[in-house]
């Protein structure tokens, strides 16, 4: 293949019979042609610049999010290494608490003991038995004692619940943005 230049060059020698104002317009047309090219040659010399930094904003940018996916994954390989700790943790917290609930209970039953054993008088200022009233007061604060622990349990229970919830939501949020990225 040839060129425009060489085309040209081939097409003014086949006509060398040509009159002046066709070789006028043929020059001029090559003068308009290379006018052309060199404005050209200028505006892709003043875009070079523009683009070669363009690039590298784009080559950051594809940079940066190359990092912040390796960070992710970073963050997501300790946390991952860290759960046998946490898992203790939990584990220890749950003893620390049975520990902590028998030595309760045991406090209360010394209590309720005790108010057994106290006497206690009526209105006449006589003291009656042991047995009459003070098992009513032992009553009392036993049940007391059972709604306060039924209510921690219950507390416990729902805080598990609720952290369970809170992770399963933000599993499923996280495969919803999956997909939607995709």
């Amino acid at each position: 293949m040839s060129t425009k230049k060489e085309e040209q060059k081939q097409h003014s020698r086949s006509s060398n019979t040509t009159s002046p104002q066709e070789a006028k317009k043929e020059v001029e047309k090559l003068t308009e042609d290379a006018k052309k090219r060199k404005d050209a040659t200028t505006v892709a010399k003043k875009l070079e610049p523009i683009v070669e930094k363009r690039e590298g904003k784009n080559q950051v940018l594809v940079e940066g999010l190359d990092e912040s996916k390796d960070n992710i994954r970073l963050a997501i390989k300790e946390t991952i290494a860290e759960i046998p700790r946490f898992i203790q943790i939990v584990k220890d917290f749950q003893e620390t608490a049975i520990d902590l609930s028998d030595c309760f209970i045991e406090s209360q039953r010394q209590v309720i003991s005790s108010l057994l054993l106290i006497p206690s008088r009526d209105t006449s200022g006589s003291i009656l038995s042991y047995w009459t009233f003070q098992p009513t007061i032992a009553d009392i604060y036993l049940r007391m004692f059972r709604i306060t622990v039924d209510t921690a349990i219950a507390t416990n229970r729902l805080m598990k619940k609720l952290f369970f919830a809170n992770l399963e939501a933000a599993s499923s949020l996280l495969t919803r943005s999956k997909e939607q990225v995709r």
